[in-house]
């Protein structure tokens, strides 16, 4: 069956897997407003996690672009679009959810407004962050240094097995 971003349970963890261009990044741009407006959180409350810094770069700027198009939208500001979705993210709201427009407008402003504080990363970033702010916790030094070419360091490791062995 066809995921149904409007209607799809906000509640527990959900895994949105499928080939590009079916979607996804439209259908996380859904349900990160409707996490906004329906259940009231704000952008430091939700954590969206992808695989690619290029897909993390792009989830941002489309959900920030949803967010500000949703709200020019209800300014009665807003260009005429193909899409349909704001249309019927903003009717699902109102009819399903009884959300008002003054309402929605005021939390979107907001959402803009702390867009920069959004937890938006990679799997390997979002590790390296939890790791960093509880290192007592995880046990870890207090600071850590992400490598983007271990390359040198597995040549030493390497050395050090043969120097010990032959």
């Amino acid at each position: 069956t066809a995921f149904d971003v409007f209607g799809c349970p906000l509640d527990g963890t959900r895994l949105i897997e499928a080939s590009a261009g079916t979607g996804k990044t439209w259908n996380l741009c859904g349900l990160y407003l409707r996490l906004l407006l329906e259940r009231r959180l704000e952008v430091q409350d939700i954590l969206v996690v992808t695989f690619t810094n290029a897909a993390t770069a792009e989830l941002r700027e489309r959900i920030r672009e949803r967010i500000a198009e949703t709200l020019a939208h209800l300014r009665g500001a807003a260009p005429p679009s193909a899409d349909p979705f704001v249309g019927e993210l903003l009717h699902s709201l109102r009819s399903r959810h009884g959300l008002a427009d003054a309402d929605m407008l005021l939390r979107l402003d907001v959402a803009l407004q702390t867009f920069d504080e959004a937890s938006i990363f990679t799997i390997h970033g979002f590790c390296q962050r939890a790791l960093s702010e509880a290192p007592f916790s995880t046990g870890m030094p207090m600071a850590l240094t992400l490598l983007s070419d271990d390359s040198e360091m597995r040549l030493g490791v390497v050395q050090d097995f043969w120097r010990r062995r032959i």
